[in-house]
């Protein structure tokens, strides 16, 4: 079966328009991803500040309960931070 020169040009554009579509649409999920991991990366950063923070502040014998207010950080994840056998403040 041939095609007209019509009906060519038709499939041709809409072949054209679905990869340009297709681009498009990866391109958005590649930035997404690009911005999940720049944002994942921060939130650990913050998290890796915080903790070496309370490192600090537990070395200069502040109490637990300080310790947990400056750093926003659980108590368990405090005492974690605490060589065994340190006594809790």
């Amino acid at each position: 079966m041939e095609l007209s020169e019509d009906e060519q040009t038709r499939l041709l554009t809409e072949s054209r328009e679905k990869l340009q579509r297709d681009i498009v649409a990866r391109e958005n999920a590649a930035k997404k991803r690009q911005e999940e991991g720049q944002e994942e990366g921060r939130e650990e950063g913050w998290e890796e500040a915080q903790l070496a923070i309370a490192r600090k502040a537990l070395n200069e014998g502040l109490p637990l309960g300080t310790v947990m207010a400056i750093t926003g950080l659980s108590e368990s994840e405090i005492l974690q931070l605490q060589p065994e056998g340190q006594a809790r403040h």
